[in-house]
């Protein structure tokens, strides 16, 4: 575990000086940073060894690739768009684990220019990231999250009003994972406002779904994803741990309270809270049937690494306000929530994180 509390540590410990508390600093230093955490998480997660629990699924379809042709490719049940570059470098390799570096420098240095260019605090969005199991979740769903990074950016054209170009980059996201297309409709969440009318509509068509899932589900699986037997499905037939609702819900709650409070441009705010209440739900819902918190996965960018600095703010904002020194109070209460946070994770073994090993742990078989 020691490797992953040295990242949260250092994700704020040289946030703070190079971004600046809640204020972002000049360009450059920002720049620093987040070419600094981008290269932590790739190399972190590049190295590493049987860590996360699909590991060896990747490893054994890295493996199957020497006996496909390119055009054997498109007949497999997977989608194809990160097949590609892994059969490209299968031309000069066989070794699996040749395939995580690769995979790592897709998802992690376009999830921080995305940072980068639309956090309003780069390191409260990469401590975020951390402390709320994203980064374990990238280890794991990477051709979801690779897909959920594309996400993130075409969100960002929703917000511009940039139809097309939304359209266009969730459909590239579905060649690396086709739940991207479920993204289709939600271009329309930048011009839906949250009021206490919103609040009250959704909770009610949420708890409807909840109560009514399995029947909404059994209908959803006859058209779409009818391999996953809600009946006996492994997936399926299993939920999630109801912590991982409350965390979303936390969030979701923290953001609709401070809607008023956050800096930023409306239709950003809207989606940004949207992204929140759809990764609630979907945890919702995947506490009961597993398979569906994978959809919440889509919207946990934009929630997390967009939402947590503009909430921060906010309560940092107020905080000091009202009392001196009650900022700084502000601060270390989210640090020691977000580190508590953490530590559950890590003692879950969420997504398989832990131990960690990299691949300079790997013996041979003669």
């Amino acid at each position: 575990m020691t490797v992953y509390w040295i990242m949260l540590l250092l994700s704020a410990g040289l946030g703070i000086p190079l971004c600046g508390l809640c204020e972002r600093k000049e360009s450059r230093t920002v720049l620093l940073y987040c070419v600094l955490s981008g290269a932590a998480l790739t190399l972190i997660s590049a190295l590493r060894f049987g860590v996360g629990y699909d590991y060896n699924l990747y490893a054994g379809w890295f493996y199957d690739l020497n006996f496909v042709d390119f055009d054997g490719l498109r007949g497999g049940r997977q989608e194809i768009g990160l097949f590609y570059p892994l059969k490209l470098l299968n031309i000069f390799t066989s070794d699996y684990a040749a395939a995580f570096p690769l995979i790592s420098l897709l998802i992690y240095p376009p999830l921080m220019t995305y940072i980068y260019r639309h956090s309003d605090d780069p390191w409260i969005s990469v401590t975020a990231f951390l402390g709320m199991g994203l980064f374990f979740n990238s280890i794991n769903f990477m051709r979801q999250f690779l897909a959920a990074v594309i996400c993130a950016f075409a969100f960002e054209y929703a917000v511009k009003g940039c139809k097309m170009r939304y359209l266009l980059l969730i459909l590239f996201a579905s060649v690396f994972h086709r739940s991207a297309l479920f993204l289709l409709p939600c271009f329309i969440f930048a011009y839906i406002g949250w009021n206490m009318m919103t609040l009250a509509v959704t909770a009610v068509l949420s708890a409807g779904a909840y109560v009514f899932s399995e029947q909404l589900l059994g209908l959803v699986t006859r058209f779409v994803y009818s391999d996953y037997n809600i009946e006996s499905g492994r997936d399926m037939v299993n939920g999630l741990p109801i912590a991982y609702t409350v965390m979303y819900g936390v969030l979701f709650l923290a953001a609709f309270a401070l809607r008023d409070r956050m800096n930023g441009e409306k239709r950003s705010i809207n989606m940004i809270i949207w992204c929140c209440f759809a990764a609630f739900f979907f945890e919702l819902i995947g506490s009961r049937y597993a398979a569906v918190s994978r959809l919440a996965l889509l919207f946990f960018i934009p929630a997390v690494c967009l939402g947590a600095p503009k909430i921060f703010a906010a309560v940092y904002d107020m905080a000091g306000k009202r009392k001196k020194g009650a900022g700084i109070a502000a601060i270390l209460a989210a640090a020691l929530v977000l580190s508590g946070n953490y530590a559950l994770l890590l003692n879950r073994n969420y997504n398989g994180a832990v131990p960690y090993k990299t691949i300079f742990e790997r013996t041979e078989v003669k």
